[in-house]
């Protein structure tokens, strides 16, 4: 089975292994480098430069046959305007390597485009987000405390003054379904106390819950009541859990593990 086409997306900004290594990492063929140049020709707009020239040389030192491309037409902090460019970005890679593989860089860029990513792996699930966490630093502990405090001794962080907060456009994004993920959590809980959730157990612990979606009343004549409850929870439950990818693709008798989206699912939505 021949590798898949790997692209990676990052945000350059004053960081360069945090941009570059996941691409080498992942043996990138093609790495997105997001940045915006404001005020060129300051010093500000160098700095910036220096650090987006270094990353790309990181890169092709390690990956000479990867293609590095910029995208500098829109400002990074333009929450909107980066999930626009995200966006038009993923539907181009789309038509040109229809099977490539997506992974997104979380530990890079301002705090706008980190959102931006968030929203454009949620309306596309193929997207593989990463996060990078720093190893070492360039500066010793000394120094790297010595940055974060005032003259006077005062803790002040590495801004000294901010502008007015701005309001950040918001859109609505539906969320996974209730039920679905509330059953599942009951799933879960069950192999947690080293249980099996048997269709039995799970459909008796979703009528208890509230969960349970398929009156038991519509029965056939043909039908008993037991077969119609055991179709419906493996119809409207367990295989649309393995249709999303939340449980191990195995045969339901098996009692699948959660997969870690499914794990991280639970976590995040619809608490108890």
């Amino acid at each position: 089975m021949p590798n898949p086409y790997i692209i990676v997306i990052s945000c350059v900004t004053t960081e360069t292994v945090m941009v570059s290594s996941p691409s080498i990492f992942y043996k990138a063929d093609e790495v997105h480098l997001f940045r915006y140049i404001r005020d060129p020709g300051t010093a500000s707009a160098k700095l910036y430069e220096d650090h987006y020239q270094s990353v790309c040389k990181q890169i092709r030192s390690s990956l000479p046959e990867c293609l590095v491309t910029e995208h500098t037409d829109d400002p990074v902090y333009d929450l909107p305007r980066m999930v626009r460019a995200l966006s038009v970005l993923y539907s181009r890679i789309r038509k040109e390597h229809p099977d490539a593989e997506v992974h997104a860089n979380l530990s890079s860029g301002p705090s706008e485009f980190i959102a931006a990513l968030g929203i454009f792996a949620f309306l596309n699930p193929d997207v593989k987000l990463f996060k990078v966490a720093t190893k070492r630093y360039t500066v010793g502990a000394e120094e790297f405390m010595l940055l974060h405090y005032d003259e006077e001794g005062s803790a002040v962080g590495l801004s000294r003054e901010v502008y007015d907060p701005g309001p950040v456009p918001t859109v609505t994004l539906d969320g996974p379904d209730e039920v679905l993920v509330r059953s599942l959590r009951l799933y879960h809980q069950v192999l947690e106390r080293g249980e099996s959730p048997t269709g039995p157990l799970m459909m008796s612990l979703l009528e208890e819950k509230g969960l349970w979606i398929q009156s038991r009343n519509h029965c056939g004549k043909k039908t008993s009541e037991g077969t119609l409850d055991r179709n419906n929870y493996y119809r409207n439950y367990a295989n649309i859990w393995k249709m999303l990818g939340w449980i191990e693709d195995r045969d339901m008798r098996e009692c699948p593990p959660l997969t870690e989206e499914g794990k991280a699912v639970i976590e995040m939505f619809w608490p108890e």
